[in-house]
């Protein structure tokens, strides 16, 4: 079976769509696929043993016009079976390309939350959504939230929708040392008690949240915030420094290595996500298989990832929130309940699970 893929995330992103691309492309590769990379660019992010096609252009805008139109070309003459588009996108004038399609929808967030992007990105991300929804052969969902959400707001058949849920990178199933965890908290200066989040810096995300909950928490509790860097960060600093008692216990760390990420999981006491809605959430199953206990919010397809295994609060209730956290501070037998639930339910989203069922969707595509 020979694959397409569009790499572009591969290259440039670090986290979410990005780990989400590259961890399926090597799963496909293990399974035996060719599997064909249409980069518009080259960069370290892209798996070894895959075909890579760059764009023949050298400018920003001749290499994004290339992955919107022109690499319909280059997917024909590569022979492709299938191509993938794997970030909410297929490329225009995908019917020339002479090869099934499928694309994978993260969410709506865009449709739900319009507030939370800029007007152009919002467009932009609408056009090309519509575009994949109405020409892919089949659509694969993140989570059993955006299959509903794809019906809801764009009306597509449940029969064109297959769920398949995303995975983690092996690295943060694997138990580190001690001393391990503990060079990790001394190279970023972090307490033995800390509590968790990794999201990047934005309203959705609710970091605020976690602060507020922080600051109801006994003075030895520090907060590790661990993202991206956006203009919002400034607010996120503002509210630190509004809240009595968090002084010196608020650590915000940009840039972190995503080989540093496995020790700083598991060197927390607790992983804190209290997003307002999300398409699937892969740093809660990262929690999950680090082993540490989980908090986060309901509402979204979060119940999905974490099950029975975690604890759950409204986004907005931070005092919720704050008990959830001073629970497992507080009750080390039940803690070691919830993380070897969490450890048993991250197993639900193993590779081989994965990488069967969409090869099952591939196979049904090419079929149909």
């Amino acid at each position: 079976m020979r694959i397409g893929f569009d790499a572009k995330k591969m290259v440039t992103n670090s986290t979410g769509i990005g780990n989400y691309s590259r961890s399926l492309v090597r799963l496909m590769l293990t399974e035996g696929c060719e599997c064909v990379l249409f980069a518009p660019e080259a960069g370290e992010g892209l798996p070894a043993g895959a075909e890579c096609v760059y764009a023949p252009h050298k400018s920003r805008l001749g290499r994004e016009w290339w992955r919107c139109r022109d690499m319909v070309k280059d997917i024909r003459e590569r022979h492709i079976d299938l191509f993938h588009g794997l970030s909410n996108e297929l490329p225009f004038g995908m019917g020339r390309a002479g090869c099934k399609s499928a694309v994978t929808i993260h969410d709506l967030i865009f449709l739900r939350f319009p507030d939370t992007y800029g007007r152009t990105a919002r467009h932009i991300l609408k056009a090309k959504t519509t575009y994949a929804c109405r020409h892919a052969d089949r659509i694969i969902a993140a989570s059993e939230c955006t299959k509903r959400d794809l019906m809801d707001f764009y009306g597509v058949e449940e029969k064109r929708i297959s769920v398949v849920y995303q995975g983690c990178a092996p690295a943060f199933r694997h138990p580190l040392p001690a001393e391990v965890l503990a060079a990790i908290r001394k190279r970023y200066g972090l307490p033995p008690c800390y509590i968790l989040c990794v999201a990047t810096l934005e309203p959705r995300k609710n970091q605020k949240a976690v602060l507020r909950a922080a600051a109801l928490l006994p003075g030895d509790v520090h907060v590790v915030l661990v993202g991206k860097s956006t203009p919002w960060q400034g607010e996120v600093e503002a509210c630190a420094k509004g809240l009595p008692g968090l002084q010196g216990r608020v650590h915000i760390l940009n840039h972190v290595p995503t080989a540093d990420l496995p020790a700083l999981y598991q060197a927390c006491s607790a992983f804190v996500y209290p997003s307002f809605f999300e398409g699937f959430g892969i740093p809660v199953l990262e929690a999950m298989a680090s082993g540490v206990p989980v908090v986060v919010s309901s509402g979204s397809c979060l119940e999905e990832v974490g099950g029975k295994a975690v604890l759950y609060c409204p986004p907005e209730d931070h005092e919720g929130m704050a008990k959830a956290v001073k629970d497992i501070l507080d009750d080390p037998a039940g803690t070691a309940a919830r993380v070897k639930a969490g450890l048993e339910q991250a197993g639900r989203f193993a590779d081989k699970d994965i990488a069967r069922r969409l090869l099952e969707v591939y196979r049904q595509t090419l079929q149909s």
